[in-house]
């Protein structure tokens, strides 16, 4: 079988210590293809390698050397092996002009091209889930090799033309990604994945809500107070500060570790308690989620979520049997009234069902196969 260059992230290790949905789904994505008998070359930020071997020991992987035999690791990037929020710290913005970050991306990826073109008789095509991957598009072309983008990111009208043009098949991670240009080559909507054996079901939760995520406008952690006291139930926030002006103005003066209590990025251990002893998930993002990938965690752990409908979650949560889907604040609160009715097992079989990495593994093996075998 020919190889496949699957390129990860040049920003963040895959899988990263803390967050980072797409840099895990990328290591999703190289163990179990290599679990099928995949060879890869595997493209992540430094720390990649160390990070995969401890994943999988975490994981206690049995096929553990058939995985690492099947993959050659490329570092390209940089990073503290953390997260972006990490990586931000290790900037001196008084040393260093605002855009450095980009600037400094745009050159790894312009490294992760020139290996495209070094390695070009190593792989048969290419699935990449980094951001910016227009910039691949034509190089690709060049080299007579199929690329596949996994699209993380919602699809915009520049990023369609150019996908149109270059007749692209995509991967999206939601079929609510395919609504906006629907003229464009899908290849396949696969869903993100979750190792279940990693996320153990809890039965017994503690009377909490819990929202997990990037805290900024878009993701709306504002509502989700909101509605916790309007229900008269604590919640616990967690995650990296995109936007520090709405945390200051809109989180921040609720907190008081009681009624609302916020974490930072959090490693996994500290994460997976949260998920499993709390008694709802709230998303009430704004913006249209490609996915969701914390619905799917916290499923796994038997936590029933109540989101608001827009983009990927309303194909993850099942209506009144995972969860609710609610408009405001006070349905939100409403329906934490209604928990009572939503069997938490049912939520652990609906992600083993739908969201096994095993399951979404064969998946990708399957739309990715005719690539690899075409001479």
């Amino acid at each position: 079988m020919n190889k496949l260059l699957l390129l990860g992230s040049v920003v963040s290790p895959c899988p990263p210590l803390l967050q980072g949905g797409t840099e895990r789904v990328a290591y999703y994505q190289a163990k179990q293809l290599a679990k099928r008998g995949v060879p890869l070359l595997f493209v992540g930020a430094p720390g990649t390698v160390d990070n995969f071997s401890k994943q999988l020991e975490i994981e206690h992987e049995e096929q553990s050397s058939t995985i690492l035999k099947a993959i050659e690791f490329i570092e390209i990037g940089g990073g503290t092996a953390h997260g972006n929020q990490e990586d931000k710290k290790i900037m001196n913005p008084s040393q260093t002009e605002a855009s450095r970050l980009l600037r400094l991306e745009m050159v790894h990826l312009a490294q992760v091209l020139s290996l495209m073109d070094d390695r070009r008789n190593d792989y048969a095509a290419i699935l990449t889930n980094m951001r910016g991957e227009a910039v691949f598009l034509s190089t690709a072309r060049m080299l007579g090799k199929p690329i596949i983008p996994v699209m993380h990111l919602n699809v915009f009208a520049e990023l369609a033309s150019l996908f149109q043009k270059y007749q692209t098949p995509i991967i999206t991670i939601s079929h609510a990604q395919q609504t906006s240009f629907p003229s464009l080559s899908y290849l396949d909507t696969i869903y993100n994945p979750v190792h279940i054996e990693s996320l153990p079901y809890n039965p017994t939760p503690r009377n909490y809500a819990l929202m997990m995520g990037t805290i900024g406008f878009h993701k709306n952690q504002k509502d989700a107070i909101t509605a916790c006291k309007l229900a008269g139930m604590p919640l616990i926030l967690a995650g990296k500060i995109r936007d520090q002006d709405y945390f200051n103005r809109e989180i921040k003066p609720h907190i008081d570790g009681k009624t609302v209590t916020y974490h930072g990025e959090l490693e996994f251990g500290v994460k997976l308690k949260l998920y499993r002893e709390a008694r709802v998930f709230l998303f009430p993002v704004t913006w249209q989620e490609p996915f969701g990938l914390v619905l799917i965690e916290a499923l796994a752990c038997g936590t029933p979520v109540i989101a608001y409908p827009h983009g990927g979650p309303a194909e993850i949560v099942q209506e009144g049997v995972t969860g609710f889907l609610v408009r405001s604040p006070e349905q939100i609160a409403e329906k934490i009234g209604l928990l009572n009715t939503i069997d938490r097992s049912a939520c652990r079989k609906d992600a083993q069902e739908r969201f096994s990495d095993h399951i979404i593994g064969e998946q990708y093996y399957t739309t990715l196969i005719p690539f690899l075998n075409h001479e």
